[in-house]
C-alpha cells in the first residue's frame, strides 16, 4: 500500500507568553509498494525527487519503469 508522509518546517516564536512552535506543511514524501521513495516540495510543484540510500558515494542507476510514480 502506498504511504504518504508530510514534510514540514518548524519555526519557534518567542513572545510574552513563552515559546510557540509553528509548523508549515511544505511537501510530501510518497513511499510506494515497490519500495520507491519520492519527495515533492510545494515550492517546486513539477519536480519529484527520488530518495535512496547512499552506497560508497556512488549514485545508483534508476530504472523509472520499476517504480510507480
Amino acid at each position: 500500500m502506498t504511504k504518504f508522509y508530510n514534510v514540514c518546517t518548524r519555526k519557534t516564536i518567542v513572545g510574552l507568553n513563552g515559546e510557540k512552535k509553528l509548523y508549515h506543511k511544505v511537501g510530501v514524501v510518497k513511499v510506494t509498494e515497490n519500495r520507491g521513495w519520492f519527495l515533492q516540495l510545494y515550492q517546486q510543484p513539477e519536480t519529484d525527487f527520488l530518495i535512496f540510500p547512499s552506497h560508497n558515494n556512488e549514485l545508483p542507476v534508476i530504472n523509472y519503469e520499476s517504480h510507480d510514480a
